[in-house]
């Protein structure tokens, strides 16, 4: 992809933002993105809730075979469909849709869905086979009859992976033409469904819970199905969208995303091994699971706040790379990460303090004790400190594709793969030599942690190059006082935090009121030091939320 030149100093190009152009793209944005937030935090509301439903089966053997089950189903998900093609399909429906070019688009949509339909079923076939050596091969560490249960997991889920092959298509030609409900609504429906299976399986199989997470597995499938696939087909439908069975792989539309999606696949491809690194290292114990209830933990601020903003603002800088705007570009793709990281920051403090209490009052029971919440709160602590660092590479990674650029963050994902296996070796070597081997799945997690730190800064820097210049100065300077409030906040709650304690270490409520106490008074602090240190997003966000009044 060529460099986009910047405009020479002092100039002004019909392509540069307005002040009112930028003021109304806010406000459309913000629209749009209140409404992804309010179900994206729905949905990770409801992952929280699925959690606490699989933390009634403790935090074992038992519990990391069931979250190893989902990795290669998740593996083939997010290899083939909705980690490579949604990503580079959107791009190009978006380039053939504003230039008045629609029945081609649809075209190009019909093509590439009826062609993934075919591939995913006979992949998901091929897996079904051999499942048992597929587990072996992510997870070395685990004993025989370990990866025997675990592929029987994954039999039951690998169906479903059919729905979100498609389904991925589906909401990407939604998300493109700007219809945001019923993909919002897809997880939500998946969660219920587990959430659903999970109960039955502890209330009616307590006594068996082998079978009774194989019946959390199959809520998933349920959910899958109608969450993933019939409601985005029923919406596409709906709204006029066109699909015809075309195996036309000749189409140039079509030709262009299988040239875009060959280096994303590789570069995706690439991006798992993290998973399968960290998992080789880690027998079929209880530090999987620890692993998993930490960093879904963490996933809940960069799905709320980066993953709905990336969503909403994809298609908008993908039309805008169609358009050639390249002023109108840079600015969004500018204030979208100054916004990510002003929500983001904090949340990275805050839950790294508050660690504890939080993972005490989601999962502690009967099956949870204490030394389960202490071993899932550190993990949360070394994975919750990156927080920023993920959701802003929710929107940085979605800048290269909307410029139809795979091939740069192929070569940057690369480097970072080899960077975390040699951490991993470094850290874990450095555990062992202070006498703390038993805490090795941290040094994985910490890895896991700076290098998704330095992978931000080398795409931010990357992409500001290419498209020829993204403010850096300014997203900086923001970053910096940004980071200064968000210290104040996190030191006022950690004190909060710890003078609570003193009254009493022990009970659900305790904890809640450690949270709500140290946690909101940790936000009211960050909020007046960003008033005081006159951070823009401040004033921002509330603008991009707030309803324009009718006269």
């Amino acid at each position: 992809m060529t460099t986009v030149p910047a405009p020479p100093s002092g100039a002004v190009t019909p392509t540069d933002p307005t002040p009112s152009a930028t003021a109304n793209s806010i406000k459309q944005v913000g629209k749009a993105t209140a409404m992804m937030i309010g179900f994206v935090l729905l949905s990770r509301v409801l992952g929280v809730v699925r959690d606490i439903v699989l933390a009634q089966f403790g935090q074992n053997e038992i519990t990391t075979i069931y979250r190893g089950a989902f990795r290669v189903p998740d593996m083939l998900y997010l290899l083939v469909a909705g980690g490579a093609i949604a990503p580079v399909f959107v791009p190009v429906f978006a380039e053939y849709w504003h230039n008045d070019r629609k029945p081609e688009a649809w075209k190009v949509f019909s093509a590439v869905t009826t062609i993934t339909a075919v591939v995913a079923l006979l992949l998901v076939i091929l897996m079904e086979i051999f499942a048992v050596p597929f587990t072996r091969l992510i997870f070395p560490a685990f004993s025989d009859a370990g990866v025997q249960k675990t592929a029987y997991l994954s039999r039951i889920l690998l169906p479903a992976q059919w729905c979100f092959f498609v389904g991925g298509l589906l909401m990407g030609v939604l998300n493109a033409r700007k219809r945001f409900l019923i993909p919002a609504i897809g997880p939500v429906v998946y969660n219920v469904g587990i959430i659903a299976g999970g109960l039955i399986g502890v209330r009616w199989y307590h006594d068996r819970p082998e079978t009774g997470i194989a019946l959390m597995a199959g809520g998933a499938v349920v959910g899958a199905v109608c969450g993933n696939f019939l409601l985005p087909a029923w919406e596409l439908w709906r709204s006029g969208g066109e699909f015809h069975v075309d195996f036309d792989f000749r189409h140039p539309g079509v030709r262009k995303i299988g040239r875009l999606m060959l280096p994303a696949i590789l570069g995706l491809s690439l991006s798992q091994l993290t998973f399968w690194i960290t998992q080789s290292f880690l027998g079929d114990d209880w530090r999987i699971s620890a692993l998993g209830n930490a960093y879904n933990l963490t996933q809940a601020p960069i799905g709320v706040f980066a993953q709905a903003s990336a969503i909403v603002l994809f298609p908008t800088i993908a039309m805008l790379a169609a358009q050639e705007n390249w002023g109108q570009f840079r600015e969004e793709v500018s204030q979208g990460i100054r916004r990510i990281l002003f929500l983001t920051v904090p949340a990275s403090v805050l839950m790294a303090v508050l660690a504890e209490p939080l993972i005490a009052l989601i999962f502690a029971n009967k099956r949870f004790g204490p030394d389960a919440v202490h071993a899932a709160a550190t993990a949360l602590w070394c994975y919750s400190a990156a927080t920023f660092a993920w959701s802003a590479q929710a929107v940085l990674a979605r800048g290269f594709y909307s410029i139809q650029d795979t091939k740069t963050p192929v070569i940057i994902t690369t480097s970072m793969v080899f960077l975390f296996t040699g951490l991993c070796f470094a850290f874990r070597a450095i555990f062992y030599s202070f006498g703390m081997g038993q805490f090795d799945y941290l040094a994985l997690a910490l890895a896991a942690s700076v290098v998704a730190t330095i992978n931000m800064v080398i795409f931010l820097f990357t992409l500001q190059k290419k498209v020829g210049g993204l403010n850096l100065g300014g997203i900086v300077s923001s970053a910096v006082r940004v980071t200064i409030s968000a210290t104040a906040g996190g030191a006022v709650a950690y004190f909060l935090m710890m003078a609570l304690n003193r009254l009493s270490h022990e009970g659900r409520l305790m904890n809640a009121v450690i949270l709500l106490v140290a946690g909101g008074v940790g936000i009211l602090v960050y909020a007046l030091s960003c008033y005081l240190l006159r951070v823009p997003e401040l004033r921002s966000v509330r603008e991009m939320f707030r309803r324009k009044k009718t006269v």
